[in-house]
């Protein structure tokens, strides 16, 4: 083994880790950096999550009030006269069960309500149809002001759908 001497000069930190009196002229320290950058990304992300939390409820009411008025078009299709057709949308609709707080139960809408079957005597160039339309009403867990979106009050915002179908059952006057 060799001894030391006090001529021997030991070995320093590298440039990037001096900190304080044993740092070099113009080099910067960067302790605290970390600590702004991990700040900076946690509202980032926190933010980020946000947004995908008011899409996801979003599309979900949007599928489901989608789903919902083409199922009560078709059972109202279904059927031979306007009342019944009408009852017949509104049942579809009740099978439709959500959370109530972020995305609102389908509604149906009866001033839009169109069952045309032309008393049974349609044109050549027409033919018998029944019009739905549904609304539903999505309630946005965060409501950040994004891109120039308005919701309603209470941060909400209000879907709406309307079908035709054809109406399969129907009279048709021969004479």
């Amino acid at each position: 083994m060799r001894a030391t001497t006090t001529n021997e000069t030991r070995p320093t930190a590298p440039a990037s880790r001096r900190t304080g009196a044993g740092a070099r002229p113009g080099e910067r320290r960067m302790s605290g950096h970390s600590a702004i950058e991990l700040g900076t990304m946690a509202v980032v992300i926190t933010v980020m999550a946000l947004l995908c939390a008011n899409i996801g409820v979003l599309v979900m009411c949007a599928s489901i009030n989608d789903q919902a008025c083409r199922d009560a078009c078709r059972a109202a299709a279904q059927m031979g006269s306007a009342s019944t057709a009408q009852q017949a949308a509104q049942a579809a609709l009740r099978l439709y069960r959500v959370d109530g707080y972020f995305v609102g139960q389908p509604s149906f809408d009866s001033d839009s309500f169109v069952y045309q079957d032309f008393g049974g005597d349609p044109t050549p160039e027409s033919s018998p149809f029944v019009t739905v339309t549904t609304t539903s009403v999505a309630r946005i867990p965060a409501p950040i002001l994004f891109l120039g979106a308005r919701f309603g009050e209470g941060g909400t915002m209000t879907f709406s759908r309307t079908y035709t179908f054809p109406i399969v059952k129907t009279t048709i006057n021969l004479s």
